[in-house]
């Protein structure tokens, strides 16, 4: 019976227990150890938070602060959230003012959608805190400051100028003063001369009015002679009368002023015909300029260079004349060099030595011709002609701006053609530019690779477009004429 009783006993005390537990629960804000997860996160400032301050999402509380302690010179907080809220690797929490008394509750940025979910107790990264009330109110205050300065010196400068504009107007005024004052003196000198004048001028007409009236009688006479001049010259009297109403003079200056209409006639048909000689002269030179501009448009290269045989141990030079379309497809080119197997040139002088004797020195010079024609398929040219006085032809590379690569074969005749390689650098050569040396290239290679009595050789050489040297090419078939 008693055992009844305590069973009953206890039965009441454990239900109220659970009951006021499940009050508890179902009053608090429902964070609990059973539905939160904890994380980390450290701030550089933790003002206006304290432990159990609430995490809010969109305006949502959806965790709060569990621990709050100081590592080094940061705050590192143990946050916990509802189980429900997806925490992800890209996610930010931020500190933000609550209220004007300093408080401060932490907003969570859960993060993208396409972002890991980030297992529980790891770090979560924390925006720079944003401005809180205190800041705020101290940066209007640090403003006001600034505004309350510069009103002060805008004032200061108000006053400056308010003086500065008194003290320019009180100098106006006294040189208004000073120049009125002078003005009156003026007007009342010019008031007396005038009345001095004017008493003068009475006196002598008071003193000689017998002159007076004589002047005025001399001044009728004048007028009547006048008159009588007018009438004679209307009644067609007198030299200038005649000369006026005389009907033969009339005619005689009406026939002049037609001749001279005539003759004004015949000069402007005159000058009419030498502008349209003018223009046809214009059309014809024009026509000119557009013949000659056709036959002479050919871009003009000048090439010179010399070079040195290894082996042979001998320079040769050469130069030649390039002529280049406009398209730019190709090229024509004629040159002349020295060359041991070349075109022999006799040339005989006279000798005399110390003792009187005459004796005759032969000389003779070897040289070579060279005619091509060349066309171009983008890096490749195609060339042929004479190479060297003998028929032959070529193939020229160049893959960039200043560098090419060629190869050419000629002399048939030999045992064996001359295979001539070249590589050829144009480090400056560049006749667009104005650098003064723009005209230089470098080049060397192997000659008649194909015999065993091959040779290497290297050079240099200048070249340079000139109108000068164009025109004068453009010259020579007129010459010829």
């Amino acid at each position: 019976m008693n055992i009844s009783r305590l069973a009953k006993v206890a039965i009441f005390f454990v239900t109220l227990g659970a009951g006021g537990v499940g009050y508890i629960v179902m009053s608090s804000n429902g964070l609990n150890a059973f539905n939160t997860k904890t994380y980390e996160v450290t701030l550089d400032d933790a003002t206006g938070l304290s432990t159990r301050s609430k995490i809010y999402c969109a305006g949502v509380t959806v965790g709060q602060i569990q621990k709050i302690k100081l590592v080094g010179n940061e705050a590192v907080l143990q946050v916990a959230f509802l189980k429900n809220v997806e925490i992800r690797s890209d996610a930010r929490i931020s500190r933000k003012a609550s209220s004007i008394l300093g408080t401060s509750a932490l907003s969570l940025d859960p993060g993208t959608e396409s972002a890991p979910i980030i297992p529980v107790g790891s770090k979560i990264s924390a925006e720079k805190n944003s401005g809180d009330i205190n800041a705020v109110m101290s940066m209007a205050q640090d403003v006001g400051g600034q505004v309350s300065d510069i009103l002060t010196e805008f004032q200061e400068q108000q006053q400056s100028l308010l003086t500065s504009s008194l003290e320019a107007i009180n100098s106006i005024v006294q040189k208004l003063d000073a120049r009125s004052e002078t003005e009156l003196d003026r007007v009342s000198r010019i008031l007396e001369s005038t009345a001095r004048i004017t008493e003068r001028a009475e006196e002598i007409l008071n003193s000689r009015p017998g002159d007076l009236t004589e002047t005025v009688v001399d001044i009728h006479d004048a007028v009547d002679n006048i008159k009588a001049i007018t009438e004679e010259i209307r009644s067609g009297e007198g030299n200038v009368g005649k000369t006026i109403y005389d009907d033969k003079l009339y005619s005689s200056v009406l026939a002049t002023a037609e001749k001279a209409e005539d003759a004004m006639l015949n000069f402007n048909t005159t000058m009419e015909s030498i502008t349209k000689l003018a223009n046809n002269a214009d059309v014809v030179i024009g026509n000119a300029n557009e013949i000659v501009e056709r036959a002479v448009g050919l871009g003009i290269q000048v090439d010179t260079q010399v070079r040195y045989d290894f082996f042979a141990a001998q320079a040769r030079a050469g130069a030649s004349l390039m002529l280049v379309p406009r398209s730019n497809s190709g090229w024509y080119r004629i040159g002349i060099s020295s060359a041991p197997n070349g075109i022999y040139g006799r040339t005989v002088r006279e000798v005399t030595d110390s003792s009187g004797n005459i004796s005759y020195e032969e000389e003779r010079l070897s040289f070579s011709i060279d005619a091509e024609i060349a066309r171009r398929f983008g890096p490749v040219t195609i060339r042929g002609g004479l190479l060297e006085s003998t028929a032959g032809f070529g193939v020229d590379f160049q893959p960039i701006r200043w560098a090419s690569l060629s190869a050419e074969l000629f002399d048939f005749t030999a045992d064996m053609p001359n295979l001539r390689g070249t590589v050829t650098v144009y480090p400056f050569f560049d006749p667009d530019s104005n650098k003064p040396w723009n005209w230089l290239y470098v080049r060397g290679g192997v000659n008649n690779a194909l015999n065993p009595k091959r040779d290497f050789f290297i050079g240099i050489g200048l070249r340079f477009t000139d109108r000068e040297v164009k025109g004068l090419v453009g010259l020579l078939p007129t010459l010829g004429n």
